[in-house]
């Protein structure tokens, strides 16, 4: 298997994110989603698990989960993180593409599918993703995707207010931006679920990242509670009826 472009941030991923306090606040808010989408008991597939804090959390939680990332590196750290948190028993970890979910648990059918934090971003024919996570699950199953959005208002005042246009508007190019060798693709929320839409419905559609900063421009809150408080309650108030503005945003869906 190739070294994937994230095995070199597999060791400061929780450090300046998972642990920060944005990054903490926004975790919580997906999780809670999940646990409103998959039941204790549930089995849910994970794709692109990174260093295996959200597939710990669900284990811990009841849930059986087997998890897919592309980076050899992350799936290291996340069998150490769920080792450490004694429930190695109910999480599977495969380092391997998402696109290649077909050689994993090939027999298996889940009840669940997750994926955070902008990992979809990276798959190159979604559609063609949507038709081997339809094969693997049973109707009526539940998604719940965070990609990472097309239109940002926090990051184009971010750079520009540094003269950086180019970073302030990448995500606005036509198909998508490279990066480290891989083409990173910022679907809309209408996009996706047109994406989606022969084999899932979608139900809802939340924006993540509206009022709170992207990870990079987020430092600034840790020291100020007060600032980080107001932020977090507009974020919450808006959430519904933004979902195109965020950082990322959460897109629920059912297969049909």
């Amino acid at each position: 298997m190739h070294a994937s472009p994230f095995d070199e941030l597999a060791s400061s991923y929780d450090r300046s994110f998972t642990h920060s306090t944005c990054g903490m606040t926004l975790r919580q808010r997906v999780w809670e989603r999940a646990a409103a989408l998959f039941p204790p008991g549930a089995r849910v597939l994970e794709l692109g698990c990174g260093t295996g804090e959200d597939a710990v959390h669900l284990a811990r939680a009841g849930r059986y989960v087997v998890a897919l990332d592309a980076s050899a590196e992350m799936i290291r750290v996340a069998g150490l993180k769920a080792a450490a948190a004694g429930c190695g028993g109910r999480v599977q970890f495969h380092a391997r593409p998402i696109e290649a979910l077909a050689g994993v648990s090939p027999h298996e059918r889940f009840d669940g599918v997750f994926s955070n934090f902008g990992a979809i971003n990276c798959v190159a024919d979604l559609p063609g993703l949507a038709g081997q996570l339809a094969e693997r699950l049973a109707p009526g199953a539940r998604m719940l995707l965070v990609p990472m959005g097309r239109y940002v208002p926090w990051e184009w005042a971010w750079f520009l207010a540094r003269g950086d246009s180019a970073r302030a508007f990448r995500r606005l190019r036509a198909g998508g931006v490279e990066w480290r060798g891989l083409r990173v693709q910022y679907p809309t929320p209408a996009a996706l679920a047109r994406q989606l839409a022969p084999w899932f419905q979608t139900t809802r559609r939340e924006a993540l990242g509206v009022a709170l900063p992207p990870s990079y421009a987020a430092g600034w809150l840790d020291a100020a509670p007060r600032r980080f408080a107001l932020l977090r309650g507009l974020e919450r108030a808006t959430r519904r009826f933004t979902a195109g503005l965020g950082d990322h945003y959460m897109l629920e869906a059912v297969r049909r």
